[in-house]
């Protein structure tokens, strides 16, 4: 990105709108730039998370008035919400060298 010789304003603002961009993006790079700590902590989540979901549903006592297909959309969203908060996890604990 970098490889102009001089710098003029407008190749200055390229570069600025470049890293910009790259920053609004990078979290497509979370899983390669993680950690051991932040690896094992993501597994337990994904171990862990829909544990809970299950519990939370077995214990709620509207969840037996509900139908098949509901109980089924119910589980789809808590897969959703717990695919999202192990993405969320591994782009709050990004870094780059």
């Amino acid at each position: 990105m970098a490889h102009y010789r001089y710098d003029t304003k407008a190749t200055m603002e390229y570069m600025e709108k470049y890293l910009k961009e790259f920053e609004r993006h990078n979290n497509v790079f979370s899983r390669f730039c993680t950690s051991k700590t932040t690896k094992k902590v993501s597994e337990a989540l994904k171990k862990h998370l829909p544990l809970d979901k299950q519990e939370e549903q077995e214990s709620d006592p509207t969840s037996n008035n509900l139908s098949a297909s509901a109980k089924h959309h119910c589980v789809d969203e808590d897969n959703v919400q717990i695919k999202s908060e192990i993405a969320q996890h591994l782009v709050d604990e990004l870094y780059f060298n």
